[in-house]
């Protein structure tokens, strides 16, 4: 099989496995994903520390005129947030105002939403241009634009949505049109803005009368943010462990009126005794994408490391040598590592910089083979990844669009108990066994043992509690006795208790 044919088929499966989608939520252990022909595509998350779209009042901690930013007081014992001046604008009090110590001062109070999640040595990033966000539009209270989504490509259908928002658009506000607004009947985007006017309301009334650093307005409803966020008409099922969690999808999806005669998605409830997540391989998956080392079905292998700064992602031949020709082998690896790759750069939301090093291609027609065949992966990342360049070296340098925290970031901040604990399974299984031949080691020394040396003792005195406490360093409890002639009836008594008994009682 020639190189063409084999790009056709690789093609052709993932074109394939796009076709069967299918959402797995599991209620109770606040995480869900998106699954398509039973692969894991991408995991959501809510936790209670900060997250993107998290709107605060926050306190103005330190201004730092040299860099344009300051540091602003979220809460008493969370890390403060983050600000540039270009995130300030709403504030800025003339168009042509360039020091932030003109905008902002110590101890001011500021409305500000966040836009980057913390990372281990870091604050979240913050903005002062709040976004409330809806199913189709997108509300923008200190700006006067409209802006379409880059997603919806045909253009009359931008045209009209463009046509639409300026109709509809508040005089004072912006919207922002999704690309879920794509062949949705007008009266369901009007209803969706109006909800979000009144949300928008709502914070603005509890901004007024708050005045210290707290939360506002956060999303917590794992089930609301599904069907917002990752809810289309390719989606085939939704499961869900819970029943009240089932109530909500058909409440959300009937406010959205994204059910119609047309609609073929099919609620299921799961309850059965094992865990949702594990009847879907969600927390293997969940474990394999925790590991660096990832082995490639052509039988070469991928290592990520993630750095605060970069991740690197290593590709290697392993025991690939299917072909006789060298060039054509490297080349076929390196299309297998990039399938993974960009599998891997969703599944563990890898963000900021990123940089691979492909196994080295001397022919520049191959280098463009892959970068087009590698940048075709991509297009299907909401993420945005973006190709910034093959170095000399032969690096391929690319960035990805910040969606919350990594799966790594989310485990090593302990947020959320479900990713924390699966990254301890490994762990706890050694110290459990362990614990196991510790209490096998323990039996064997009480139980088993013989004790040979004679023990001759003399007559009984009976002394009072209070003598024995002023007496020794230790007392013994009434409610349970140590049984000297039978020890093993004294089973929870530490063998060196038995000679300080008797001590006692000599």
């Amino acid at each position: 099989m020639n190189l063409c044919k084999c790009v056709f088929i690789i093609n052709a499966l993932s074109y394939v496995l796009k076709m069967v989608k299918k959402i797995v939520i599991s209620r109770f252990n606040n995480i869900a994903a998106v699954l398509q022909k039973n692969k894991i595509q991408e995991l959501i998350t809510i936790n209670n520390s900060y997250q993107v779209n998290d709107i605060y009042i926050g306190v103005v901690a330190k201004v730092f005129s040299s860099i344009n930013a300051a540091f602003i007081k979220l809460s008493e014992t969370k890390k403060s947030g983050f600000i540039h001046i270009s995130d300030i604008k709403p504030l800025k009090k003339r168009r042509n105002t360039h020091y932030i110590t003109e905008v902002l001062s110590v101890h001011q109070l500021i409305l500000v939403q966040i836009i980057k999640e913390p990372t281990k040595n870091k604050g979240p990033r913050l903005t002062a241009n709040i976004n409330i966000t809806g199913k189709y539009i997108v509300l923008m209270p200190f700006c006067n634009t409209i802006c379409i989504s880059d997603k919806i490509h045909d253009q009359n259908e931008r045209i009209y949505l463009h046509s639409l928002a300026l109709l509809i658009k508040p005089s004072t506000m912006g919207i922002l049109v999704r690309s879920a607004a794509r062949g949705v009947p007008n009266n369901i985007i009007i209803n969706d803005l109006s909800r979000l006017k009144n949300q928008w309301s709502f914070i603005e009334k509890l901004a007024i009368y708050t005045n210290s650093p707290q939360l506002i307005y956060k999303e917590t409803d794992l089930v609301q943010r599904v069907i917002r966020d990752y809810y289309e008409k390719d989606v085939e099922n939704i499961i869900i462990d819970s029943k009240d969690g089932l109530k909500q999808i058909k409440h959300h999806l009937q406010r959205w009126e994204c059910i119609t005669p047309k609609t073929q998605v099919k609620l299921q409830l799961y309850d059965k005794p094992e865990c949702i997540l594990e009847e879907f391989h969600i927390k293997q998956a969940i474990l394999k994408a925790l590991q660096p080392k990832i082995r490639l079905a052509s039988g070469g292998y991928i290592v990520i490391e993630s750095n605060e700064a970069f991740t690197v992602i290593d590709v290697n031949s392993g025991s690939f040598n299917k072909s006789n020709n060298c060039n054509e082998t490297i080349l076929r690896i390196n299309f297998y590592a990039a399938i993974e790759v960009a599998y891997q750069l969703k599944i563990r939301n890898i963000n900021g910089i990123i940089i691979i090093d492909f196994i080295d291609m001397q022919s520049k027609k191959d280098q463009l083979q892959l970068l087009e065949h590698f940048g075709h992966l991509l297009n299907s990342d909401d993420a945005r990844p973006r190709i910034v360049q093959l170095s000399k070296l032969g690096l391929v340098e690319l960035t990805r669009r910040r969606r919350g925290q990594s799966l790594n970031e989310l485990v090593n901040s302990k947020t959320h108990a479900y990713l924390n604990a699966s990254k301890n399974t490994n762990i706890k299984h050694k110290e459990q066994k362990d614990t196991l031949a510790i209490h096998r080691n323990i039996k064997s020394l009480f139980f088993n043992r013989t004790f040979n040396k004679t023990i001759n003792l003399k007559t009984k005195e009976f002394v009072s509690h209070i003598a024995l406490q002023n007496s020794y360093y230790i007392s013994l409890d009434r409610s349970n006795t140590i049984n000297l002639l039978d020890p093993c009836q004294s089973y929870i008594i530490p063998l060196v208790l038995y000679f300080k008994a008797i001590k006692i009682l000599e």
